[in-house]
């Protein structure tokens, strides 16, 4: 049996103690110090975060200051996104207080989602969860603001289609 076991609580509250023993071998814990930068928006990013202990904000640069996107604390995961389309992070997570991270490599994810798919089916339920709950909250900043993203916007699209050709 390993020292640690992740707890059964956010993304993890689908699985059953045993998956989460299982689940607890693909990856790895991590201390985090208070002020500690763990992704930085913009750099190569592939791992999934769970956070066991401790409490992490998510920002971004917007029109050249720092906008807070999120909080997220124990049971709630971050990185998610990287999993499903590689790429640049698209913000910054930075531990408050110091805290306690578990985190995989995306290839470790396919791992186990290969050698436990009805875990793995947990797993990804709750990765789900919690980017449908960001989904919703965006959606409410976009109404609360008004804002109109440059893809919907009619004037953005009559500016492209009337711009003249070579």
């Amino acid at each position: 049996m390993a020292d640690f076991i992740l707890p059964r609580l956010g993304i993890l509250s689908f699985l059953d103690d045993e998956y989460r023993e299982l689940l607890t071998g693909y990856g790895t814990i991590k201390a985090t110090d208070a002020g500690e930068v763990v992704i930085k928006e913009a750099t190569p990013q592939t791992h999934l975060y769970v956070v066991i202990a401790g409490v992490y904000t998510v920002t971004t640069q917007a029109r050249g200051r720092e906008v807070q996107l999120d909080t997220v604390e124990a049971g709630d995961c971050f990185g998610e996104v990287s999993l499903f389309q590689p790429g640049p992070a698209s913000a910054t997570v930075t531990s408050v207080p110091a805290g306690q991270l578990w985190f995989m490599e995306s290839g470790h994810l396919q791992q186990f989602l290969f050698d436990a798919p009805h875990a793995g089916c947990g797993l990804i339920l709750g990765i789900n969860t919690v980017l449908s709950r960001r989904l919703k909250r965006s959606n409410a900043v976009v109404r609360a603001n008004e804002i109109v993203p440059a893809f919907l916007s009619v004037r953005s699209r009559k500016r492209t289609d009337a711009a003249p050709s070579a």
